[in-house]
């Protein structure tokens, strides 16, 4: 498993497959193998680059000021893909992943051919996506971190595939977990304008824990000038688990120019 070294960071990724590259940026408090779903089929046509993102996995754990920073990452990712002499690549963002992808492609959409972003937000998408958060950071304090996972994987009851692939993917301990979660939200809706580039956002048709994700997903859809947008029924964060084979089914079509198929479970809105 290879790692980048930086003038002041590093960075762990993995490599699966050859031709165009892929860059696939995982969910808060994961890792590279949080995209273990998508190897099979992605390796087969496409150069994936799993990176762990600073502050996860194998890569650097501290950031400038002592701030969890999402713009942090970002450049991170800009000086990765200069290290690697990566001049042109698709983008996979997930979750907290998206952010950073949008981030990124906000400022340096000539280094993208496509972006996709699944389950991701520019803002708090409601008021009461706000209280959740506060309150949930106030109860996250005084439990320990196996209670906190097991409290976040009851949301997906019987979904033991998800429940797994997350077990194995976590990298935060308590303190990693806490600093993230406290740490400034992201609000860049006004910046979104600056993406250029094809982009297919991917997101649940509902709120989950009181969070709207279908709203986030529109925010993002209405802002990005050159965007599609898929919303999933009875499905949230991550689809690249709960609905392994259409995310990675839609997501190859996106890349190929190809229409997208009639699934009985998606809503596509177009511009």
């Amino acid at each position: 498993m290879p790692t980048l070294k930086m003038n002041e960071f590093v960075l762990n990724y993995e490599v699966r497959g050859s031709g165009k590259p892929i860059v696939f940026l995982h969910g808060l408090g994961a890792s590279w193998r949080m995209w273990e779903p998508q190897i099979e089929t992605f390796s087969k046509k496409y150069q994936m680059i799993m990176v762990d993102l600073r502050g996860h996995g194998g890569s650097t754990r501290s950031f400038p000021n002592h701030e969890f920073s999402a713009k942090v990452m970002s450049e991170d990712i800009k000086q990765f893909l200069d290290a690697l002499n990566i001049k042109k690549t698709y983008m996979v963002g997930l979750s907290y992943g998206s952010v950073v992808a949008q981030l990124f492609a906000c400022k340096y959409s000539s280094y993208l051919e496509k972006l996709i972003l699944s389950n991701g937000y520019s803002e708090i998408p409601s008021k009461v996506s706000g209280w959740v958060l506060s309150l949930s950071n106030f109860i996250f304090k005084r439990l320990s971190y196996k209670t906190i996972i097991n409290l976040i994987l009851k949301t997906y009851k019987d979904d033991e595939f998800t429940k797994k692939i997350l077990r194995d993917s976590f990298t935060f301990d308590k303190d990693m977990f806490l600093f993230a979660k406290n740490s400034v939200f992201p609000t860049h809706t006004n910046e979104l304008h600056g993406i250029s580039v094809p982009t297919l956002v991917l997101g649940g048709d509902k709120k989950v824990m009181g969070v709207d994700e279908r709203k986030a997903s529109e925010i993002l859809f209405n802002h990005i000038p050159f965007s599609t947008l898929a919303l999933f029924k009875n499905a949230f964060d991550p689809l690249s688990t709960m609905k392994v084979s259409t995310f990675n089914e839609m997501i190859l079509c996106f890349l190929e120019d190809k229409n997208f198929k009639v699934y009985d479970d998606v809503t596509i809105y177009t511009k």
